[in-house]
């Protein structure tokens, strides 16, 4: 039976792990599930009682703390603080940005702290005339240092948590892991203030790689007509359409299609957008006789010279929301320009420009698109239902900000009664969740779509997974090849190997994944060598949640990768050391706060 759910278990981990898979980390969990549940490793109620752990229901009333933070403007006075410490420099920015990054990431979710202030950064970097991989890299690190000192700062701590309540012991409190995981984070902050900017290369954003500047050509529609010398042509074939006019989107019927056009036969009533010099496109025009839409509308006949549309065109890069509705759409299927007005000329991901065909590519959150569209239009996407988080821009204060302070105080409240153990956790947060909503500062609908059920799905998965590798014995079998790995250090090196282990494996796959597998071998680990479970339940918790050496690891450091520009090297020169002081320091000091 344990080998049935090793390879069980290999199989969800290269299906969570970013080997190419084009299943989503959801599905991935929830196969990994059913897999064993067909095998008869764990009976349907075994399969779902992680969704009943209250750990799942937690990890939901957060969701909805952090959007009403969000929504309310709890935290957009970092924006304020952005532009005033960025007229001194880039290192004394992160000086002072980080420690507030860090303390935010404690009670709110890290991802949101990265999203708030990665349009800002951008902004700011350009300003000061530096790139923004010497400042975005460092942030989802420290948001990542922060989320580690609370129980409510990162789902990984929380899932954690859950397993070890799940397995009859007393789990974590609010503060339990503050005192090593601050001592991490501060040591990490000199690391990352001293040689954040010093180590990372000025990179070239998506949009100044592709079509720098802003563009100042027109924007027009043409309508060809039956008797138009296009149709039956391909736009390859017509040398003024490559060279003067740029073709951007051909319109067939109810079909929109993409760049490139090379094989594509233009029939009557095909609708080509095209951008160029009023000089050059009103000649082709002529030439054609292919009317514009609206003079087909009238009925005019020929070309109405002065009927092409002017429309000053701007360029900007926006990057791909997390919880955004387009992810997993293709931008065929997004429809950007009928709905937000926007055109999409290029896509970027993990710093790499896609060059297949535009409109079949399936977006993923964190990719960057290169759009165009009004000035005015992209201004709009500020204020929007953040689809799209253009960069470069300084979001404006949410219209509800006066009720920031409501938010704040209901968040912090709650917190607070759960840290000196009022009530338990679970009431606080849902309590909290029902007042943000009772008093304005959130609606129900804006509750509910701020709660990400992709999470909610591995974290009842993972706890699922947790008890199929210690129901088999299969924890306890690792669990003695890691005693064995660290003997000839004692209990210390014991605790140094299972940090390391859980290290490189959260590099590999979701640090849910991670810790869903981790945990029971901790505890198998104490179990054997006759120990408190506590100090090696620390390690996994920190090791786990601490991801810095690739861009998939954690979901900041895959946010950031884009609109800096990041390359493998990037993480691994900056993470390493910083993987390697979290590493030591950890081992170190959760003897003296956890001893053995």
């Amino acid at each position: 039976m344990s080998d049935l759910v090793l390879t069980i278990l290999a199989l969800a981990l290269v299906l969570l792990s970013a080997l190419g898979t084009r299943l989503t980390i959801d599905a991935a969990a929830l196969l990994a599930v059913t897999l064993l549940m067909v095998g008869g490793v764990l009976t349907p109620a075994e399969a779902m009682s992680g969704f009943g752990n209250p750990t799942v229901m937690i990890v939901a009333c957060m969701f909805v703390l952090a959007e009403a933070l969000n929504r309310t403007g709890a935290a957009h006075g970092l924006g304020d603080l952005v532009e005033h410490m960025g007229k001194r420099g880039p290192r004394w920015l992160l000086l002072v940005l980080l420690p507030v990054v860090m303390l935010l990431s404690g009670v709110m979710s890290n991802t949101a702290v990265v999203v708030l202030l990665l349009p800002i950064l951008v902004s700011a970097s350009q300003r000061m005339g530096v790139s923004p991989s010497r400042l975005l890299l460092p942030l989802s690190y420290a948001s990542i240092l922060g989320g580690t000192l609370t129980l409510v700062g990162t789902t990984t701590t929380l899932l954690v948590d859950g397993l070890l309540r799940q397995s009859g012991l007393p789990g974590f409190s609010m503060f339990s892991l503050a005192p090593v995981a601050g001592v991490c984070a501060g040591i990490g902050l000199i690391w990352l203030v001293a040689a954040g900017p010093w180590l990372l290369r000025d990179r070239v954003g998506f949009a100044t790689a592709i079509d720098p500047g802003t563009s100042r050509e027109f924007f027009t529609e043409i309508v060809l007509s039956p008797r138009s010398p296009l149709v039956g042509r391909c736009l390859a074939d017509v040398p003024s359409f490559s060279r003067a006019v740029r073709v951007l989107q051909l319109l067939r019927g109810e079909e929109i299609r993409w760049p490139p056009f090379q094989n594509v036969e233009l029939e009557p009533g095909d609708v080509l957008f095209v951008k160029g010099e009023p000089a050059k496109i009103l000649p082709l025009l002529k030439t054609h006789r292919a009317p514009m839409r609206d003079a087909i509308a009238s009925g005019e006949d020929g070309v109405p010279q002065d009927r092409v549309g002017r429309i000053q065109l701007a360029l900007a890069e926006a990057m791909v929301a997390p919880g955004s509705r387009i992810d997993g759409q293709t931008v065929r299927e997004a429809r950007l320009r009928e709905r937000l007005g926007v055109l999409v000329l290029a896509v970027g991901r993990r710093g790499e420009h896609l060059r297949q065909e535009l409109g079949s590519i399936r977006l993923r959150m964190g990719d960057v698109l290169l759009i165009e569209a009004p000035p005015e239009q992209l201004e709009r996407l500020d204020h929007g239902d953040h689809e799209l988080i253009r960069l470069g821009s300084t979001p404006p204060a949410p219209p509800d900000r006066g009720r920031a302070p409501w938010a704040m105080g209901i968040a912090l409240t709650a917190l607070g009664a759960a840290a000196l153990g009022l009530l338990p956790l679970l009431v606080c947060v849902l309590g909290a969740a029902l007042l943000l909503v009772g008093t304005r500062c959130i609606s129900t609908t804006q509750a509910y779509r701020g709660v990400n059920l992709r999470i909610l799905i591995i974290l009842g998965c993972m706890l699922a997974l947790g008890t199929a590798v210690q129901k088999v014995g299969l924890a306890a079998d690792i669990a003695e090849g890691l005693i064995a790995a660290g003997a000839n250090w004692g209990h210390v090196g014991v605790l140094a190997a299972l940090y390391l282990a859980t290290m490189i494996l959260t590099e590999l796959v979701t640090n849910a994944a991670t810790a869903g597998v981790m945990v029971p071998i901790a505890l198998s680990t104490a179990d054997q060598l006759g120990t408190s479970p506590m100090p090696f339940a620390v390690g996994v918790a920190l090791a786990a949640s601490c991801s810095f050496l690739t861009p998939v690891g954690y979901q900041t450091n895959l946010l950031v990768q884009g609109p800096g520009g990041y390359r493998l090297q990037d993480y691994l020169r900056l993470g390493v050391p910083l993987a390697l002081i979290c590493w030591l320091t950890a081992v170190l000091v959760i003897p003296l706060v956890f001893p053995f």
